[in-house]
């Protein structure tokens, strides 16, 4: 199997459990609702673990993101237990840290509950401080698990963070089934802590299996610990002046017609279902790739894995946000309308749906060429555009939101989103081409030097390098493949567009023959378009010679064929057994 293929294969991987996940995220959900309903119990409960998420959630990503291309850096500088050292290092000063926060965290977590929920009063209030007290200790477990997550995939293991995601799911939801109806809505809370931390220690064996080994050691002269602590301040930054456009979209919001907030929050989630899945896996399968390549300092295979992954980011996204455009309507309808939420909510929400679709691929985009310049040990970079995105979101909200009301609050979601992209790819592109630039005059200027030390008597071919040497040293063409990207985009971009006219076309077509408002009767117009929609997009792909398609459906192909295999020989063990 190639690289390409591996990685196409492990990205699979991590599809698959990401839905499996998100099928047990609802069981999670409704087995809560079953035991404890929507009481106070629930309220205090879910508003306790808001608290240490929203104090570390922010530190934890940046952790994460921040430790891949270090790891990577010091593994490929100073060796595979250097890397490991250093990483017992980061560990060590996590759970230091963590340990102080959670201190802080039990000491002030009434002040905390009134500044979070200062509605809640008495026993409410007394409930959400105690749940708050029990579940402070995750925030040790989540820091754990963001680098042992990093070790895992810079060793090319993504099977394993995948399917500790389960595990999160599967603890939680048998604590809620298991110890709810009996211990009360504290064992839930007991419960979270232990999913937690079932997500961090479930992926030691794998670590052991490829010779890491605990080091009671924190070097806080390390030069990669130093590195860390370097970079994550301004991935905080980012993070908090990215809060500052959904602010604004909520004060905006809260302005116009009743349920202009609902319609953005829930027009928000469906735009991000499947970005939230295929953009999710390309994403963490290519970003400690990239980061490898940099460690490295091979920038012309950078750019190349980078261009990749950017085109099959758009062969996958663009057309879900066309067909998700064109099918806004029945599919809001579908998956919302019932109960208090009626057709003028429906309305609503597939206007905000309409202006979110422009960004269910550039937000994805956005994502993956931050972490490019992660890879590059660069978070300044994204900082400072993630600001300018900001200005011109909020900019874009005043402007729109008069003529086009909540669906211009998520037009300007979008715009602002677009602008990160093509900003970012352009100063991606100039540093790229710098840096190998300046690789490849240190790898002439070696040859170079390699030609000096050959002795008189040595003889050589006109335009070659010395003898014994395959081939003269190239100049490397570095970059990060705008042209082929482009290249893709707009074959991808056409069949999109006539994929959607085919789409909508079918509906109506669908609406005719199977009329009615049950959920059966909506499904099958709706699943019949989207039907219509994947075979005409994917006619039109391979006709138009995208490479992506013949990637995809060779991987699937070789992929149905071991599976085949492997139930031969499971049927064959069966009959001579």
């Amino acid at each position: 199997m190639s690289a390409r293929e591996g990685l196409f294969k492990a990205a699979g991987i991590i599809v698959v459990v990401s839905i499996i996940s998100k099928f047990l995220g609802f069981g999670r959900e409704t087995s809560l609702a079953a035991v404890f309903g929507a009481t106070y119990a629930t309220d205090a409960y879910l508003v306790g673990q808001t608290i240490p998420m929203l104090i570390f959630a922010a530190v934890g990503a940046a952790l994460g993101n921040t430790f891949i291309p270090v790891f990577a850096q010091v593994r490929q500088d100073r060796g595979r237990h250097a890397a490991f050292r250093m990483a017992s290092s980061v560990i060590n000063a996590t759970v230091v840290l963590s340990l102080a926060c959670v201190a802080v965290g039990e000491a002030f977590a009434g002040p905390l509950a009134r500044l979070v929920a200062p509605g809640f009063q008495g026993p409410v209030h007394a409930l959400t401080v105690s749940m708050s007290r029990i579940m402070f200790p995750m925030v040790l477990f989540q820091g754990l698990s963001g680098i042992l997550t990093g070790m895992l995939q810079t060793e090319g293991n993504f099977a394993v963070p995948a399917l500790v995601s389960l595990a999160f799911n599967a603890v939680l939801i048998a604590s809620i089934l298991g110890l709810g109806p009996v211990f009360g809505i504290g064992a839930v809370a007991a419960g979270t802590v232990a999913a937690v931390a079932a997500q961090a220690l479930l992926q030691m064996p794998a670590l052991v299996r490829l010779g890491y080994r605990w080091e009671p050691v924190l070097d806080v002269g390390d030069p990669g610990l130093r590195r860390i602590g370097a970079l994550v301040g301004p991935v905080l930054v980012a993070t908090a002046v990215g809060q500052l456009g959904l602010v604004v979209d909520r004060v905006l919001a809260s302005g116009l017609a009743e349920g202009s907030v609902a319609a953005l929050n829930y027009g928000n989630r469906l735009m991000g279902l499947v970005p939230g899945v295929f953009g999710l896996a390309i994403i963490t399968v290519m970003y400690p790739t990239l980061a490898g390549f940099a460690a490295a300092r091979d920038f012309a295979r950078f750019g190349r894995a980078f261009a990749e992954s950017v085109k099959m980011i758009n062969f996958m996204l663009v057309p879900v946000a066309v067909g998700m455009a064109v099918l806004r309507v029945p599919l809001v309808r579908l998956a919302f309308e019932r109960g208090a939420f009626d057709a003028r909510a429906t309305e609503a929400t597939a206007w905000a749906l309409l202006f979110f679709c422009v960004g269910v691929g550039v937000i994805t985009l956005r994502d993956m060429v931050n972490r490019a310049f992660f890879a590059l040990q660069d978070t300044t970079t994204p900082m400072i555009v993630g600001g300018a995105s900001v200005g011109i979101n909020i900019v874009a909200d005043l402007l729109l939101v008069g003529p086009l009301r909540h669906g211009g609050l998520a037009l300007g979601t979008s715009l602002a989103a677009v602008f990160g992209v093509v900003a970012l790819m352009w100063r991606l592109r100039a540093r790229v081409a710098v840096m190998g630039a300046a690789g490849s005059a240190g790898a002439s200027g070696t040859a170079r030097a390699a030609g000096t030390a050959v002795t008189a008597g040595a003889t050589s071919t006109p335009g070659t390098g010395p003898v014994g040497s395959a081939a003269p040293c190239p100049t490397l063409s570095t970059g990060i493949g705008g042209r082929a990207i482009l290249g893709s985009l707009w074959r991808v971009v056409l069949s999109s567009a006539i994929m959607g006219v085919l789409a909508h076309l079918s509906y109506a077509a669908l609406e005719a023959h199977v009329p009615g408002g049950g959920v059966f009767a909506q499904a099958a117009r709706l699943f019949g378009a989207v039907g219509v929609g994947v075979l005409s997009y994917a006619a039109l792909v391979w006709v138009l010679g995208v490479p992506e398609a013949r990637l995809t459906l060779d991987t699937t192909r070789k992929v149905v064929q071991r599976a085949a295999a492997a139930a031969r020989r499971c049927y064959r063990a069966l009959v001579r057994a």
